[in-house]
């Protein structure tokens, strides 16, 4: 996927950690909310109901145990989600963003653009 050169630098333990679409999965899910990341993980937390233990103990790998927020990252979440073939208003209401918005932060799809006459 081309995305994975345009990973921003707060993201980009996560893709590290757990791939593109672990980590779209785990940041749509956990986003904006504050994570404890033990050094073993237990399936009791929502972080392992989200994703599974393996790859919590992965994420405290790359990113070490302790306390950390998670980023919301709706650009790049609306990046990876029109990658993979997703409409503009589908990806509206995944990232919970207003469309007009969505298609700001993803610019113009349409390729038919009018010539410049002048």
């Amino acid at each position: 996927m081309s995305d994975t050169a345009q990973v921003p630098a707060n993201i980009a333990p996560y893709v590290d950690a757990l791939g593109i679409d672990d980590a779209l999965h785990f940041i749509l899910a956990m986003g904006g909310s504050e994570l404890y990341l033990p050094k073993r993980s237990t399936p009791r937390s929502f972080a392992a109901r989200t994703i599974g233990t393996e790859k919590v103990d992965r994420l405290a790998a790359t990113l070490g145990p302790g306390y950390y927020k998670v980023p919301v990252a709706r650009q790049w979440c609306a990046s990876v989600l029109l990658a993979k073939g997703y409409t503009m208003a589908e990806i509206a209401r995944t990232v919970r963003a207003d469309y007009s918005t969505v298609r700001r932060w993803l610019g113009p799809q349409n390729k038919h653009e009018q010539l410049d006459l002048f």
